[in-house]
């Protein structure tokens, strides 16, 4: 459901899952780097699409919310959002749509490079919160990112927005800063920003490094303390090929299993992580369990290419949690 029909996105399920954020058209090569890249192919990604895709595929009903440029590559983000089982609050809007492209052999970490400065979604992520409003009182959850907050300041005012009219609407909140540094030109600023978020937000997703980066420390555990202190009831810090830990405010503190897969691109694998975690906690799994799901998860994106095509189902998660 694209292009502002919306009449039936996400009713019905109080238990179903809103994500908003930028979608990126982006392209991909097959080399070590982009400097030595001449060939790509192209995709749809995005954080909080991929965790919005990661959902569905877990059997979770979730709806994405965004903007898109008038432009070529809106044009092929709009009909890729179609061929979607994802429901979609869409508008579209003046200036272009967010570019990504990623070049990597497998070998590590790909190199990736983002332009979303001055985009449609930059310059009007508020047109898109009108749809979302009504949607609210029949979803049960809202999944945030800091990338929505650093992209731009209408951006940002639309994710605190929203923040607030879900904590209204009674839907609980998950936050993953998911920091995008190049968005930021003061870093003081940027923890003070996901910081205020963070404490509002019921469960908070940070990555070890990152984390580190906010709050001063790598130790899971005092990451842990520092986020439940803000006020957020549950935390699960990722750890990469570690697995993650997770604790509750009531003292419960867990690590997850470690999963062995053959890594090939790690891009998404924090996406697919709050997608599985989010999956377990809406399905009322122990903190054990879907810390567990969220790490089996994770392990699986990284072991295909793709953003939200290498997002698992829940057979294959099942199959690995069963394996492993």
């Amino acid at each position: 459901m694209v292009a502002g029909d919306v009449s039936g996105a996400g009713r019905g399920h109080r238990g179903g899952v809103l994500t908003f954020g930028e979608a990126l058209v982006g392209y991909a090569a097959a080399s070590p780097s982009l400097a030595a890249a001449t060939t790509f192919d192209r995709f749809l990604g995005g954080a909080d699409l991929n965790v919005a895709v990661g959902l569905h595929r877990l059997g979770v009903p979730a709806t994405y919310a965004t903007v898109l440029g008038d432009d070529a590559h809106g044009d092929f983000a709009a009909e890729r959002l179609r061929a979607l089982d994802v429901p979609a609050v869409l508008r579209r809007a003046s200036g272009p749509t967010a570019v990504m492209f990623k070049a990597g052999d497998g070998s590590g970490d790909p190199e990736v490079l983002q332009l979303r400065r001055g985009t449609a979604f930059a310059l009007s992520a508020p047109e898109v919160l009108p749809g979302v409003a009504a949607l609210l009182p029949g979803l049960g959850h809202v999944h945030l990112t800091g990338i929505t907050l650093g992209i731009s300041p209408a951006s940002r005012q639309a994710t605190l927005d929203l923040l607030e009219a879900a904590v209204g609407a009674g839907c609980t909140v998950s936050f993953d800063p998911n920091l995008r540094l190049p968005l930021w030109s003061d870093r003081d600023e940027m923890r003070d920003v996901l910081h205020a978020v963070a404490a509002r937000a019921d469960l908070v997703l940070p990555g070890v490094e990152e984390a580190r980066l906010l709050t001063g420390s790598a130790d899971p555990e005092a990451v842990v303390a520092f986020y439940l202190g803000l006020g957020a009831r549950e935390v699960a810090v990722k750890l990469g090929a570690r697995g993650a830990v997770g604790a509750t405010a009531d003292g419960n503190l867990v690590r997850s299993r470690r999963f062995a897969v053959e890594a090939v691109d790690t891009v998404g694998a924090g996406d697919g992580f709050a997608a599985g975690y989010v999956a377990g906690l809406l399905g009322g799994e122990p903190l054990q369990g879907r810390l567990d799901r969220a790490a089996a998860v994770g392990a699986l994106v990284t072991t295909r290419t793709g953003d939200l095509d290498a997002m698992p189902d829940r057979t294959e998660v099942d199959a690995l949690l069963a394996a492993s």
